[in-house]
């Protein structure tokens, strides 16, 4: 009677143990094609996460643009020329002590907004700042004084 509960209950334990873990799945690449592999193998639609300045955006342009349709004029209509994310940090006033208050990547932008006839103004330029994929703040123009560029 022992003999035979020992084997009920082993068998019952056997599945919760042996199929806990699924076994890994093989990965089949095109070498390049038709996916977002870069040279070392890395896949572009997987974000960078640096430990400093966090997430490394992947759309930042599709969140730049739904970002200026509420605080641009006539931003579906402008045109937009993108610069490459870039690690950088903003510090707070030394009235404030200094110290940072943001640090996360940057996006350099230059926008040219129609006029209401139509024909584009001199492209102005605009730094996004990102923490992880969402806009955090934008502002005018390529320097501040409060903002340092990690990467050149």
């Amino acid at each position: 009677m022992n003999k035979r509960l020992k084997l009920i209950t082993l068998s019952i334990l056997i599945p919760f143990f042996s199929g806990c873990i699924p076994a890994p799945t093989p990965q089949i690449s095109l070498g390049g094609i038709g996916t977002g592999v870069t040279r070392n193998n890395r896949v572009e639609n997987q974000p960078i996460i640096d430990k400093e300045y966090g997430e490394k955006p992947i759309n930042y342009i599709n969140a730049i643009r739904s970002y200026c349709s509420n605080k641009i004029p006539r931003a579906n209509l402008s045109q937009y020329k993108y610069g490459t994310p870039k690690r950088a940090y903003k510090r707070k006033g030394f009235a404030y002590g200094g110290a940072i208050a943001w640090r996360g990547w940057l996006v350099e932008t230059s926008i040219a907004t129609p006029t209401r006839t139509g024909k584009l103004l001199t492209p102005k330029p605009y730094m996004f700042l990102f923490k992880g994929q969402q806009v955090v703040e934008h502002i005018l123009g390529y320097s501040h004084k409060l903002i340092t560029k990690v990467d050149r």
